[in-house]
């Protein structure tokens, strides 16, 4: 190793033990720029963050680990103009076996990122990201991992974006957009702060280990859904307990799980009838009602696939006992993608 490469990795070792409380040996030697590196005005996190990035699929699907903290988002959606939205998500809570929860990504064009984060402040988590609300074109997202790391910054406020996900605690929170007369039925108290539909899930990932804490936190935000559909969300634990958040006629309602399941398509639950006319929700609730809400990971992938549609852009499968996750990305359920989160346990 030359005086020169070894004085220039011993800095960059100094700055990252001081950069955000990071300590250095929090960065792997692999992730550190080397000397011919254009850094432009990138910290040692941003650079371990974006050398992390790693493409699996050729959709594409990525995945990469957030190094240090992050100013804490506010983003709500921008997809404006679309009617026919068709997600899906179940969890299946019997407690003689593992709890799950299954989400189908239904949307357009998705270049798909999971995210790991672990910020100082909060817990770890997992969650999926569609790459263009980052702002990155779809040409772009096919060849991230050909850019330069300057070219690659959108990547830095990926943990903006949680479209579903889960921490270290298994919490998991996923979400559906409703129709859009529903857009200005969200409670609004002058005396809370207000934060962005997507900023919340993030929110509840960081801050919550249960369902429980997740409401209290849903509690202290008015929830704006500027700039796209009003959403609602669905929120397990691996205690057994769910529920579904929804907001109507100025109101935030929770619908707790009264079996050991819950489940959302893309109807509000508070007001509807039956099945709510979506073929999705009533194949989803005969087959957890048969089952008593108790599915392995394979039979909660099947199920996802039995309800997918030709816009379903990932299905992702969170273990809330052991962490494990698995992916499916644009329909492809021949190959499924698997990974862990390492969980406490309170």
């Amino acid at each position: 190793m030359t005086l020169h490469l070894i004085i220039w990795t011993t800095l960059l070792l100094l700055i990252a033990s001081c950069s955000r409380g990071t300590p250095a040996t929090a960065i792997p030697p692999t992730l550190l720029a080397s000397p011919t590196d254009d850094l432009g005005n990138l910290s040692p996190d941003d650079v371990a963050t974006l050398r992390s990035l790693e493409q699996l699929h050729d959709y594409p699907f990525y995945v990469m680990h957030y190094s240090g903290d992050y100013d804490y988002p506010q983003t709500s959606l921008s997809l404006s103009g679309r009617a026919d939205f068709s997600c899906s998500l179940f969890a299946a809570l019997d407690d003689s076996g593992d709890m799950l929860y299954g989400r189908n990504f239904d949307w357009d064009f998705s270049p798909t990122l999971l995210l790991f984060t672990d910020p100082a402040d909060g817990y770890s988590s997992a969650s999926m990201v569609d790459l263009t609300f980052l702002g990155i074109s779809p040409v772009s997202s096919r060849m991230l991992t050909d850019l330069p790391l300057t070219e690659r910054t959108e990547l830095l406020s990926a943990p903006s974006m949680p479209f579903d996900g889960m921490n270290e605690y298994g919490l998991t929170v996923g979400m559906a957009a409703v129709p859009d007369v529903t857009l200005d039925d969200a409670s609004y108290d002058p005396s809370r702060s207000t934060i962005g539909s997507i900023g919340i899930i993030r929110q509840v990932l960081d801050h919550a280990r249960d369902v429980d804490e997740a409401l209290r936190i849903f509690s202290e935000y008015n929830v704006d859904f500027a700039g796209g559909p009003p959403i609602h969300y669905l929120i397990a634990d691996p205690g057994g307990k769910a529920v579904l958040i929804e907001y109507f006629q100025g109101e935030m309602l929770q619908l707790p799980n009264d079996n050991p399941w819950h489940l959302a398509t893309n109807h509000l639950r508070c007001i509807a009838e039956g099945d709510g006319g979506c073929n999705r929700y009533r194949t989803i609730l005969e087959r957890l009602t048969a089952s008593n809400g108790q599915l392995d990971m394979p039979a909660a992938m099947q199920l996802l696939s039995e309800v997918r549609q030709g816009m379903t852009q990932w299905s992702s499968v969170y273990n809330m006992s052991s962490g494990e996750i698995n992916v499916a990305i644009a329909r492809d359920y021949d190959t499924l993608f698997s990974f862990g989160l390492d969980l406490l346990h309170p």
